[in-house]
């Protein structure tokens, strides 16, 4: 038997943010949320894990989550060595890639370890660092959604697609202007958004990150957990007095 632990795992600086999209995938008969990468040159990086599997064959599992995933792979080059692949993976879209391993998971019929209740039981962490472990974990784990709209209901999407789709409808209503002028996720300049695309590293025009959503008139910052998501649309539909739309985390 194989059995033990296939982890989805980030990297978090020395003041507790993502580094850029890199995402791990790996296996271990034992897993910490948080792995301290510290080492002899004193690196201020750590592992955090986001999403661990539970499973009998985690040989097996790891490789073909590879496979899924082999788009995305870091492949290092050298002087004297060329395609040298890794275990890291550069992903430019959250909410696709944990769409793909929720697929994934169902379809390998595979336990996910509810990792809040792991780091509830860590006693190494104090109640203020279990709180902002849980929400860097929620962040990192695209949650189900949905949008309703004059009771049509679409679920078929990611996070970034619904919210734009709800936040087009609203502009397309009421106005560009007016929606731009009320929220400062929306902006006619995809400059705006430059200071905040920094922190992921990117490099490029603005408005070919995929973060940042073309309304066809405005464009819309997308990157933000689904509870902050849901919150800007309930705070933008009231502002309007849109009644017939809502946007619900499933």
């Amino acid at each position: 038997m194989d059995k033990g632990y296939v982890y989805i795992a980030r990297i978090i600086d020395h003041g507790g943010k993502f580094v850029n999209g890199y995402h791990k995938i790996g296996l271990s008969k034992q897993y910490k949320i948080r792995q301290t990468q510290l080492n002899s040159t004193h690196l201020p990086f750590d592992v955090l894990m986001v999403r661990v599997f539970e499973t009998e064959e985690m040989s097996k599992i790891e490789s073909l989550l590879h496979l899924c995933f082999e788009d995305y792979r870091v492949v290092k080059e050298y002087d004297f060595r060329k395609n040298i692949t890794t275990e890291w993976f550069d992903v430019s879209d959250i909410d696709v890639f944990n769409e793909r391993v929720d697929k994934f998971s169902n379809l390998m019929n595979i336990n996910e370890i509810d990792l809040n209740e792991s780091i509830d039981r860590d006693s190494s962490l104090t109640e203020a660092e279990k709180s902002i472990e849980k929400n860097k974990v929620g962040f990192a784990k695209a949650s189900k959604v949905k949008l309703v709209i004059n009771g049509i209901v679409s679920e078929d999407a990611n996070q970034k697609i619904l919210m734009s789709r709800a936040y087009k409808y609203v502009c397309d209503k009421v106005g560009h202007e007016l929606v731009r002028n009320f929220d400062r996720l929306v902006t006619n300049n995809p400059q705006d958004f430059e200071k905040w695309i920094g922190n992921f590293g990117f490099e490029g025009p603005p408005e070919q990150f995929n973060g940042v959503v073309d309304l066809g008139g405005s464009y819309l910052w997308t990157v933000m957990d689904a509870k902050t998501k849901k919150k800007n649309v309930d705070r933008l539909c009231e502002n309007f007095e849109i009644n017939e739309l809502s946007f619900e985390i499933v």
